[in-house]
């Protein structure tokens, strides 16, 4: 989901190298190989936090506890696999305009389930001990085969993200931090549990305009072509002066 190169410098590169670069084009391949990985965006830790802006194509990204499922499952001779997952975050009525996409995976992205389809916040009630009224709702579900739920929670935890495909906006309930305002449920043979949040994080893509991480490999490489260029033009101008 990070933006990437149209075309990777180090493909650039690894074929100027095999051109007659010998292990000199060979270092420098690798390290625009480097310049040539995708752009990683900023993530801002959202503890405590009640509103957030989430610009285009930022995301909302929640860490959750998945093991509860397992632990009640085993204890009741059932599958530690759910068979469906669903979520709902509320925000401010009448909620951002725009769609929403969505993505339930596994820390390290082992695993991954997108949603099928773009969603968009619809109209709600919500009554809660410091806010009762409208809202607007985010909301979907999956189905999960088993070998996908597998890997999906297997481990300790999961992860939701939710990305702002629609016009810059603000979002959350100003009674509540962003990490209540997310709810997750998880089913399957018959037992159904909560997936607590234990971390919320705004993620935000780099300004297309400002320095992006990665510059430093760039310019790392760049250094070392003029190095390069610099070195074999003096070998050259070395032989004709002994010439």
């Amino acid at each position: 989901m990070a933006p990437r190169f149209d075309l990777p410098y180090w493909q650039v590169m690894r074929l100027r190298g095999g051109s007659g670069g010998g292990r000199r084009g060979a270092k420098v391949g690798a390290i625009w190989m480097l310049a040539g990985l995708p752009l990683a965006a900023s993530s801002i830790d959202l503890n405590g936090q009640t509103t957030v802006w989430v610009d285009t194509g930022g995301a909302l990204v929640f860490t959750l506890a998945s093991y509860g499922f397992g632990a009640q499952a085993a204890a009741n001779a059932l599958s530690p696999y759910p068979t469906a997952v669903s979520f709902s975050f509320v925000s401010a009525f009448p909620g951002p305009r725009g769609p929403f996409d969505a993505l339930l995976e596994a820390p390290g992205g082992s695993g991954i389930a997108t949603y099928p389809e773009l969603l968009e916040f619809v109209p709600g009630q919500y009554q809660g001990a410091y806010y009762a009224g409208q809202v607007g709702v985010l909301e979907g579900s999956w189905a999960l085969t088993p070998a996908l739920s597998q890997k999906l929670f297997s481990g300790r935890s999961a992860v939701l993200v939710l990305r702002n495909l629609g016009p810059a906006a603000g979002l959350g309930l100003s009674s509540y931090t962003i990490a209540h305002d997310l709810t997750v449920s998880v089913f399957g043979g018959g037992l159904s549990t909560g997936a607590p949040v234990v971390q919320a994080m705004v993620e935000d893509p780099a300004p297309a305009d400002a320095p992006e991480q990665g510059s430093g490999w760039l310019l790392a490489g760049g250094a070392v072509l003029c190095w390069a260029a610099a070195h074999r033009a003096k070998r050259v101008s070395g032989g004709e002066d002994r010439g």
